[in-house]
């Protein structure tokens, strides 16, 4: 059973509860800590002291201990900001507060803005979680206890066991829980008096005192707060709820209802009813529990723009780029013997790169980046969609109906790829419009989602496809290629307009055809979404269709994206980030549902990763990805057969290209050739050995044959907690790292035995100041269109500063390296011969 007196749990590292939440409806209730409410957005109603208050956005007010309090939502959406303390940490517990910024002048306005800076400078340290932010965190406590202290103290009450008087607020309790089970019957002021032996002039007093508002007004809120309920969740009349809520008439329900919604029952109804239409699957992002009512789930975008604003004003705070001094670092000690005979493995990451869509693939700039990256760093396959996209006009039908194929786009597409080096990673997408049964589409180029309306007609144009790039290429090539069939089809609605069970039966088709052509050939499926991954057993019963029929399924693809999609009501798009273990953790769960190492399974590949699945995210672009590109390589080495990065360039088109030239694109080389920090990643892994004789957090070091050394280091530094909430209000253009946690610099200990001889040691450093072409931009003046001498100039402080020395070594190698936060150096120790 829920009472009304809230025990109010302190957080691990501090001796407060801080959170930011939204509020409905929070019936009264009190406990003995401390309350400060600050309005981050919107407005809400406070009923404290025998008062209401309507607190808008950057309004504060302190609740004293054990004062009987409710909140109410407003008109308007609230984001609160709510800290709870205990008196213990008063000089005299009893102190009371009369804090409540209503009463704020421009003369005493300072008063406010300094609680106001003290709860910016928590919550800035609770998310950043840098050294010493528990301490940093206590200070700011201790100064917000004492400006409440020296401003707003409103005499003493005597301690909570003397102000409260326990046995009132038992009584009140009795009253409040009475009231929640009985109010659909006949309560009137006697009814309580009698119950609780109280004359009824004492109890009317004593319910007025103690709650702020008479008990009749009282009852008639609770009844409207169950019949709201009512209303959203049953289908009942409105007779049905007013006699249920314990109203004596329609009338007298609408009236009241009207007096505290602003509209009647019936409007109130049909309002929910097409919010809910409009977001059938909307899901908490947060949510905060109270025994005392109902803080509901909050998105912080945009939220915390009224708070952190005294982060910067004359009396400080951290600056928005913030980083830790030189000597605050963390020690990793990488300890490895170099002499000994590890077994080689599989560098799954550059097995198969990815692109946009086919028809990009005929441009010159496209083709251009291309043969570049092959040039550099080579990858076996590629992946993209849309091949048999309108664009390419692959199929078409003659005046009786019947189908023309045309391989012109296609094959100017693979020769050029083929002779790049590379093999086809085939998916097999979107639907042409003269076969789709229906005219759903997605991205801004509208490929088709449809199913067929005739799978005879989509089986012939795969066969014929099938067909023609075998004679073209040979069976030998095309046995070297995978073919996967569709793209996300989990995504009922975005990626395939038909049910699950349609696109199982397609898979069955269209996996029978492909292997009609010949037994040999590779094929998989179904690029299954991370959602569907986590969410349903949508891969248990696609696994368990191809087994029990006997389907062939030589592979499982599926994508994985460090961001986690939700949608909310007038707000679209939200996201909350993972944690660095998500990329693993899903394929363990992936490989648990389909019953990985059994006898039959398929090979697992991951036809996409990337750190947003948004392609206006403006982390692409920075620092922070080569880390972040190193770190989930490297993680999930040995899990999976590939993973392939999603994408190589932002010669990509899923949405309208916006004129910024750095403006979050998936890709690692921008569309003017500019390469990302993300492009040196691959490259740097690129460098490393065929064996690992060391591995820990936050480096590799790899070996050759001719016994020559890798050492790769990277600091990867996650997003703080409310970036990975879904606050982006800390993201700006230009302003791209103040969204992660504060780390040092971390340095390295590098103690390597069983080296001995001549080598040359050769040095890639890759961070904010060395290579990063975004944070080059900006120091550059951030152009928007640059000119072509600005563009050459970008284009030769792109990537890693390289250094080279010889060493002699008799006892092995050892050093030191720091490496700054976002940052990667690769220590490459070549063996001289004399």
């Amino acid at each position: 059973m829920r009472y009304h007196y809230e025990f109010v749990e302190t957080q691990d590292d501090l001796p407060v509860r801080l959170f930011v939440n939204s509020v409905k409806d929070i019936r009264f209730h009190w406990h003995k800590e401390i309350e400060l409410i600050y309005v981050l957005q919107g407005a809400v109603t406070v009923y404290v002291d025998q008062r209401q208050y309507r607190l808008a956005e950057d309004d504060i007010i302190a609740i004293n201990s054990m004062s009987v309090h409710k909140l109410e939502c407003t008109n308007l959406d609230n984001v609160l900001l709510t800290l709870q303390f205990g008196p213990e940490l008063l000089d005299d517990e009893g102190t009371l507060f009369a804090c409540n910024s209503m009463s704020q002048t421009e003369y005493n306005r300072y008063r406010y803005d300094r609680l106001r800076r003290c709860l910016a400078r928590m919550v800035w340290e609770s998310n950043k979680k840098g050294p010493g932010h528990r301490n940093y965190s206590m200070g700011s406590l201790q100064t917000l206890i004492g400006h409440l202290t020296r401003y707003f103290t409103a005499g003493t009450g005597g301690g909570p066991q003397e102000k409260g008087k326990d046995y009132d607020y038992m009584r009140l309790n009795r009253i409040i829980q009475y009231v929640d089970k009985h109010y659909n019957e006949k309560i009137t002021l006697q009814t309580i008096a009698d119950q609780e032996h109280l004359s009824l002039h004492y109890f009317s007093h004593f319910f007025s005192d103690k709650i702020g508002i008479p008990f009749q007004k009282y009852l008639t809120l609770i009844r409207l707060e169950k019949a709201a309920a009512q209303l959203s969740d049953t289908d009942k009349s409105m007779t049905q709820i007013a006699l249920d809520c314990g109203f004596a008439n329609v009338k007298l329900f609408n009236q009241y209802f009207k007096g505290k919604y602003g509209s009647t029952p019936g409007a109130y109804r049909d309002t929910l009813a097409n919010a809910k239409m409009l977001d059938p699957a909307r899901k908490p992002l947060t949510t905060e529990e109270s025994s005392s009512g109902d803080y509901y789930e909050t998105d912080t975008i945009s939220a915390m723009e009224s708070l952190y604003r005294y982060l910067n004003d004359r009396e400080g705070s951290p600056p928005v780029e913030h980083d830790m001094p030189s000597d605050q670092r963390d020690v990793v000690d990488v300890q490895a013997d170099a002499g000994i005979r590890e077994e080689a493995f599989l560098k799954h990451w550059n097995r198969v790169t990815t692109a946009g869509r086919a028809v990009e693939g005929l441009r010159e700039d496209w083709r251009r980046q291309f043969a570049g990256m092959q040039g550099e760093f080579p990858f076996t396959h590629i992946r993209f969609h849309g091949i048999f996209n309108d664009e390419m006009m692959v199929y078409s039908e003659d005046e009786d109906g019947k189908p023309v194929y045309n391989w012109a786009y296609v094959d100017k597409l693979y020769d050029f790829l083929l002779q790049s080096g590379i093999h086809i990673f085939v998916e097999l997408s979107f639907m042409p419009a003269l076969l789709r049964r229906s005219n759903e589409t997605i991205f801004w180029w509208k490929g088709g989602i449809s199913p067929p309306a005739d799978q005879e007609k989509w089986n012939g144009l795969v066969r014929e496809f099938v067909r023609h790039c075998v004679n073209r290429y040979g069976l030998a090539e095309v046995k070297k290629w995978y073919f996967e069939v569709w793209n996300e089809p989990d995504l009922t609605d975005v990626c395939w307009s038909g049910t699950k069970e349609e696109y199982f039966a397609f898979y069955e088709a269209t996996a029978n055809t492909i292997k009609s052509v010949s037994p040999a050939l590779t094929v998989g499926g179904p690029a299954l979404g991370y959602g569907s991954l986590w969410n349903d057993n949508w891969a248990e019963q696609f696994i368990a269709y191809c087994r029990d029929r006997e389907v062939p399924l030589d592979f499982f693809s599926f994508h994985v994206y460090s961001e986690y999609p939700f949608q909310k009501k007038e707000i679209g798009k939200l996201t909350t980030i993972m944690p660095p273990s998500y990329f693993l953790d899903s394929i363990n769960l992936l490989k648990e549902k389909i019953g990985y190492g059994q006898p039959h399974t398929p090979k697992l590949h991951i036809t996409e990763w990337n750190f947003s699945l948004y392609d206006r995210n403006l982390l692409h672009d920075t620092m922070f990805m080569a880390p972040f590109i190193i770190h989930h390589a490297l993680a999930t080495l040995g899990a999976v057969d590939s993973i392939a990065y999603w994408s190589f360039t932002d010669v990509f088109e899923e949405s309208q290209v916006l004129p910024s030239m750095f403006y979050g694109g998936f890709g690692l080389i921008n569309r003017e050739g500019l390469r990302k920090p993300g492009y040196y990643a691959f490259r740097l892994l690129s460098r490393l050995g065929s064996r690992i004789i060391a591995q820990g957090d936050g480096y590799i070091v790899t070996k050759n044959e001719n016994e020559d050394v890798q050492i790769l280091l990277y600091h990867y530094v996650h997003v703080d907690s409310l970036y990975a909430s879904g606050d982006r209000t800390g993201l700006t253009e230009l302003n791209r790292y103040s969204v992660f946690e504060e780390k040092g610099h971390k340095r390295f200990r590098i103690a390597l035995e069983g080296l001995s001889g001549s080598y040359k040691r050769t040095r890639h450093v890759l961070d904010r100041e060395h290579g990063s072409v975004f944070d080059e931009w900006i120091r550059l003046g951030s152009p928007a269109f640059p000119t072509e001498e600005e563009l050459k100039y970008l284009h030769s402080r792109s990537g890693p500063a390289m250094r080279t020395d010889r060493l002699e070594l008799s006892e092995g190698y050892a050093e030191e390296a720091v490496v700054p936060p976002h940052g990667v150096q690769l220590i490459m120790l070549e063996k001289q011969y004399r």
